[in-house]
């Protein structure tokens, strides 16, 4: 009685070892491994090379668990027959049937999965020994796993969407803030984004010529509240230099009046290169603002450093900055937008997708949705009844703000109330 319970005990004993080192080891994920090997730990040594030839743990797993359950439901058997006689055999094996599957499969499997991470470190030195000890039965074994996954390169990669999802589960955990959620997603976005989508059209560049004077290119810089402006020789196609603040204080020291000594060389970039890209550019170049060409050549207007940079972490407003335009303002009679706002943004907030591709904010939607010149009162219907937008303010020849009124209670068009906004429309 005795040594079938050694017997079990044993079996048992390591059938729990191989299933809980199994479940930890198919567990684990490449960043925790990669973590404990920048710690320096042999453990994290010992995974990320198990993990490099998981056919070696795994078969020395299975080869110790094959002995022990074969061995021991063998030998518990034949011990059982001595000890209990034939008549109890059935009820012999039903309980050692469950004690399997309890003891062996579902308890260990579970602890694993549920522990890996505190169980990793012991679980990469006991595999180790493992390996080392079975290491005469695990070389021929090794030959036909090879053979199976023969021109079968295991790359660690994880794709953006997975990143994406990881850092959706670390928001929802708690592991990551709001704000950090958000720019993690924006840096894995990053390469989506086109510098045309976070420029500043060229209607809203402030430039100066070639041929203005110091003093001019001063009061220029102290009106708006830049530190750069663009130069141009004729048209703001034609861009020759940018013109930087100190440059410009250092000249008037100096009593010079002519800015073309003092401008330095443009970088420019294409309207579709990704922002990614853009940033390692600018870095390398030393340059915080660059000229954005359409598929022309022309200027399609400018970005800065800040503008790449509030892609990653939001909207970083200057102590010199008015708190207007907010791109979004909810109010009484609908959510007012500012017609500078890119287009991607408005489809996001609204839940709607906007068909024309041509343009690159709501101001320039609107624009080409109308085929001229926008008014205060103008109204631009969305496809498929997903609204209206209605032009309630404009300065000079931009749309400066409009007004989204969802479907919802939106007359048709003939009656009474849509009438009088086309009499508005005319006679405005």
């Amino acid at each position: 009685m005795t040594t079938l319970a050694w017997v079990l005990g044993l079996a048992l004993g390591l059938s729990f070892i191989c299933s809980i080192l199994e479940a930890v080891l198919l567990s684990l994920t490449h960043s925790y491994v990669e973590l404990l090997r920048e710690k320096g730990t042999r453990a994290g040594a010992f995974l990320h090379r198990m993990q490099k030839r998981i056919d070696e743990p795994i078969s020395a797993i299975l080869t110790l668990n094959t002995i022990a359950g074969t061995g021991g439901a063998a030998l518990s058997g034949a011990l059982a027959l001595r000890v209990f006689g034939q008549e109890w055999m059935a009820l012999f094996s039903a309980a050692l049937t469950l004690s399997i599957l309890l003891f062996a499969e579902i308890l260990p499997k579970t602890l694993g999965a549920t522990y890996w991470r505190t169980l990793a470190p012991a679980a990469a030195w006991t595999l180790q020994i493992l390996i080392w000890i079975l290491k005469p039965i695990l070389i021929p074994l090794g030959f036909f796993s090879s053979a199976i996954a023969r021109g079968q390169k295991d790359q660690f990669t994880v794709s953006r969407a997975e990143l994406e999802v990881l850092a959706q589960i670390g928001r929802r955990e708690g592991t990551l803030g709001e704000e950090e959620w958000k720019v993690v997603t924006n840096i894995i976005n990053l390469e989506a984004v086109s510098v045309g989508e976070v420029m500043t059209p060229r209607t809203d560049m402030v430039a100066v010529p070639s041929d203005a004077t110091v003093e001019d290119a001063k009061s220029v810089m102290l009106d708006e509240g830049h530190l750069r402006l663009p130069v141009f020789d004729g048209s703001v196609d034609r861009i020759v230099g940018i013109l930087l603040a100190r440059d410009l204080w250092q000249a008037d020291r100096e009593g010079a009046t002519d800015i073309r000594a003092i401008i330095r060389p443009p970088f420019f970039a294409p309207a579709g290169k990704p922002v990614q890209d853009l940033l390692i550019e600018m870095r390398r170049q030393r340059s915080k603002m660059v000229i954005v060409l359409d598929e022309f050549g022309g200027t399609a207007g400018l970005a800065t450093l800040e503008d790449l940079i509030e892609e990653i972490v939001g909207e970083i407003q200057d102590e010199h900055e008015a708190d207007e335009p907010l791109d979004f303002q909810e109010g009484p009679t609908g959510l007012r937008i500012w017609g500078g706002v890119p287009l991607r943004e408005v489809e996001d907030r609204l839940g709607v997708e906007l068909p024309d591709d041509q343009y690159d904010t709501l101001g320039g939607y609107i624009f080409g949705h109308l085929n001229r010149m926008p008014r205060e009162g103008d109204v631009a219907e969305l496809p498929e009844g997903g609204g209206r937008f209605e032009v309630i303010r404009m300065r000079g020849r931009r749309v400066e703000f409009v007004r989204y009124t969802p479907t919802l209670g939106v007359e048709e068009p003939g009656s009474p109330q849509s009438e009088g906004t086309e009499n508005k429309e005319t006679g405005s």
